[in-house]
């Protein structure tokens, strides 16, 4: 009866460069890496329980940086990533 219809998936590259996250101080910070540049950086658990996310918007100095809370790594990780357009990839 023939062959059937064959379709092949091919291996794509993602449409963006991938942020980088770079543990320091025993994990206690996650900084946010993209195009070697440090975007963000999350720091915690606070006695509170909560992970500060902060911002680095600007290159200049004097500008302060945004500052949200997150109740984990992993969602102040996850915000990171979607505000930012882009995906994790494993350091």
């Amino acid at each position: 009866m023939g062959q059937l219809l064959q379709i092949g998936f091919a291996k794509t590259e993602p449409l963006a460069p991938a942020i980088i996250w770079d543990m320091r101080y025993n994990g206690l910070l996650q900084v946010a890496i993209l195009d070697d540049v440090p975007v963000a950086g999350v720091s915690g658990p606070w006695p509170d329980g909560n992970f500060a996310l902060t911002w680095w918007t600007s290159l200049d100095t004097d500008a302060m940086p945004a500052l949200e809370f997150h109740t984990s790594m992993a969602a102040a990780r996850k915000r990171v990533e979607e505000a930012s357009c882009y995906r994790a990839k494993a350091a």
